[in-house]
């Protein structure tokens, strides 16, 4: 797949088909300022759509105003303007690995209802393409579960727009660190009868208004900022006479690996970690009648991140750097030598491709029957260039995925029957190949490593709706999911060739919800319901390496992985107040992991000061994560609106691999988390600050030794704002800036400072 050429070339298409249709007809995007807050519709916790007073669940809804408060465009940062998420953003535009975590374990993330993460269970965020979202749906808690593996505590969707008129809208950025951010996006029913103006014959008769496309594309680069320190663990000293011809250097510092305790000498760091990504998002549809519609997306991305001008802080006597070649570190009257090379100061690039279609069919009969279908296909490529080892691996993986549910009205709507089915399958084909030049990735000479597999998993569920009374609706239903997991094989260059053997498991995930609205205006919940996560198919077949700052980390695959699974109950209240311009929302929640999948690590030190760090994954704990989320939200005098998100969670491990761990607070579930919130908006201003902060996401003993340094975990304070500008119409200007007071803290990685972004943006 060349993606990069296929980006390109589209495009071109894209921007010049923008600058055509501008000649067109416009359309003033700006809204009503009607006062009061719409209670929110979605169908994310029952796949009916529901109120949020009347849902079983506790859900919020992130709309397009509140995604365009941020400044980056990372899809994660609008998560900010709820309550419970735990966003996980390590290192600003460059991370790729982030995944959010509610409730003591990660979210399922779609998009259009199409499963997004990858055989790991990481999600491409470059790949969703936020100019065309037109809003967030989350749902916590045990209604998630009807969406399978991965939604144990939480379900989040992004769901792209369906334009109604002709939308267009160019912008461009540029921030610290050489950021440049670029964005084209064009919208319309183009056959539409517009007024006074003749028809288009036999394409408005047959289309009329009921076609409709959006088209747009986005380009990010950013040099980045540095993020990884090079580092030589402190080894045995030298004994005996020392050699003459070995210089003894300075620049180096010292401090304490906070997950091990052991002391290491910081040499240099691997330089700003830089960020490219493309993305070319494609979406048309048709409108049968206004209550059947079928629609087809296309997403094509391509993401890089890799690590420039690294650099050593050694230097010898005379004030020269040294990057190669024997040196002499003395410390505390003891002397230790290493052995330098340039590429522990550098890191591997990455790169990640992906193609995902997604067909949707809605059809409704009011009052009988309601029919959803989602047919989609993801298929990615990740790949590194380890140039240290003269190797080069790619990891090529697919998921399509078939939804069909439907949902029968009885009763006069007093008793709804939800039921679907849901198949996925994932395939994985890992190679690690030796290059014969180590900085030319096309010079393979031979297949080091390869590894496949499969996975397969098939879901039923049924959901039985009843309300006796107006204000009483009980839920009951439940999920079953049987997976396989099948065609597992290992084959190395020194002839080793193993076949995992099969797996064939299934799980019944039942949930029970009475949802009560004691008034109009405000509702009580209750509700039970069990998870599960399946083992992914990267924990199960994949092997891994990564070498970076001194140590090597590998893992092994364990096909033999059972199921995480979780038993989760919560109550919960929800109000809107002061004629719809406050809402109020609070729960309480507790759940019961059985099975947790944790890395089994094992960690030693080689002569020469690197730290070799090997893991396999196993079942070895269990634990319990409560909480309570509370959200207000509200519409202010003088077109101001505000929030205040507030989670506290109770935590700890009942059952550990690792006996001295047991009692300790649940890996990334902050205690403490805090969203403020404040936006003014009016016709020719916007402005909006906002307030973070989130405890560690670790237990104070895990990071014992230390908090302030690479691989450190820290809590953190932060305050981000944004102000735009309409000087005439269809014309936008804003600056934004990221972390204002420059809070410096580190997320294992030294997460970002002060981060200013300026921004014009032309719309039609």
């Amino acid at each position: 797949m060349n993606f990069k050429s296929i980006i390109d070339k589209i495009s071109a298409l894209t921007i010049g088909a923008v600058f055509l249709l501008t000649t067109y007809s416009f359309a003033d995007d700006k809204d009503s300022g009607e006062r009061h807050l719409l209670e929110s519709i979605t169908v994310i916790a029952t796949k009916t759509p529901k109120a949020s007073l009347d849902s079983p669940a506790s859900i919020s809804i992130i709309t397009e105003d509140e995604i365009d408060a941020f400044i980056s465009e990372h899809p994660f940062k609008p998560l900010a303007r709820t309550e419970g998420v735990w966003p996980r953003q390590y290192r600003g535009l460059a991370d790729y690995w982030t995944r959010p975590v509610f409730r003591g374990q990660r979210a399922l993330v779609m998009v259009d209802g199409l499963n997004w993460y990858d055989y790991g269970y990481y999600y491409n965020t470059g790949a969703i393409p936020m100019a065309d979202v037109e809003r967030i749906d989350i749902a916590r808690g045990p209604f998630s579960a009807l969406y399978g593996t991965l939604a144990q505590t939480a379900v989040i969707n992004y769901i792209t727009k369906v334009p109604e008129e002709l939308e267009i809208k160019a912008s461009a950025s540029y921030g610290d660190w050489n950021s440049k951010f670029y964005n084209v996006r064009i919208a319309d029913r183009p056959f539409r009868n517009k007024k006074d103006e003749p028809k288009f014959g036999w394409a408005n008769n047959i289309l009329g208004d009921r076609f409709f496309y959006s088209l747009s594309f986005k380009s990010r680069t950013s040099d980045g900022y540095t993020t990884t320190p090079s580092y030589k663990s402190v080894s045995s000293p030298v004994t005996g006479p020392l050699d003459p011809s070995v210089p003894l250097v300075k620049g180096w510092s010292k401090d304490v690996d906070p997950q091990s305790g052991t002391e290491r000498f910081e040499i240099g760091n691997q330089g700003n970690n830089w960020y490219e990504d493309h993305c070319l998002f494609l979406k048309t549809g048709y409108d049968f009648s206004p209550d059947t519609r079928l629609w087809y997306s296309l997403n094509i991305s391509e993401f890089e991140y890799g690590w420039e001008d690294g650099k050593s802080y050694l230097k010898d006597s005379s004030g020269k750097t040294l990057n190669e070649g024997d040196v002499y570190i003395q410390d505390a009257g003891n002397t230790y030598e290493y052995s330098l090379n340039p590429f522990l100061f550098t890191s591997d690039d990455k790169r990640k491709e992906s193609i995902a279609h997604t067909i949707n069919f809605n059809h409704s009969v009011p009052g009988v029957v309601d029919i959803v279908a989602v047919l989609g296909f993801n298929d990615k490529e990740s790949s590194t260039h380890y140039a240290s080892k003269s190797r080069y691996k790619t990891e090529d993986n697919y998921l399509a995925q078939a939804d069909l549910a439907a949902t029968f009205h009885f009763l006069d709507d007093k008793y709804l029957v939800t039921a679907g089915v849901q198949g996925i399958q994932e395939k994985a084909d890992v190679k690690d190949k030796n290059l014969s030049d180590r900085y030319d990735e096309h010079s393979a000479s031979s297949t080091r490593e390869e590894t496949t597999g499969r996975n397969r998993t098939m879901g039923t569920f049924i959901q039985m709706e009843y309300s006796p009374i107006d204000y009483l609706t009980a839920y009951l239903g439940g999920r079953y999911d049987h997976w396989w997991g099948d065609n597992a094989k290992y084959s190395n260059e020194n002839g080793e060739n193993i076949k995992h053997p099969d797996v064939d498991d299934g799980k019944f995930s039942p949930k029970l919800s009475l949802v009560y609205r004691i008034m109009e205006n405000g509702s009580i919940r209750a509700s039970y319901g069990e998870a599960f996560t399946a083992p992914s198919l990267y924990y199960r077949t994949a092997s891994y390496y990564w070498e970076s700052g001194g140590s090597i980390s590998m893992a092994k695959p364990n096909p033999s992985l059972d199921p995480t699974t979780n038993k989760t109950w919560e109550i919960g209240t929800e109000w809107q107040l002061w004629e719809k311009r406050i809402n109020f929302k609070a729960t309480y929640f507790e759940n019961d992991f059985e099975d947790l999948i944790v890395n089994k690590k094992t960690t030693y030190t080689l002569a020469d000061g690197t730290e070799i760090i090997e893991k396999m994954r196993i079942n070895a704990e269990e634990a319990e994560v409560n909480g309570i989320e509370v959200a207000v939200e509200a519409l202010l005098p003088f077109y101001m609106k505000t929030g205040v998100f507030y989670t506290h969670n109770w935590s700890k491990y009942t059952k550990t691999e690792d006996a001295s761990k047991k009692g300790w607070q649940v890996d990334e579930t902050p205690e403490e988390i805090w969203n403020l919130w404040l936006g003014y908006f009016g016709e020719y201003l916007d402005a909006s600050i906002s307030y973070s902060y989130c405890d560690n996401r670790f237990d104070d003993d895990k990071n014992s030794y230390a908090d302030d340094t690479y691989k450190g975990d820290d809590d953190y304070n932060i305050v981000d704002a944004k102000v735009t500008f309409r000087p005439a119409e269809h014309v936008a200007l804003s600056v934004g800036v990221e972390n204002l007071f420059n809070e410096k803290y580190y997320e294992y990685y030294r997460a970002p400072g002060r981060f200013w972004l300026y921004n014009m943006t032309v719309y039609f």
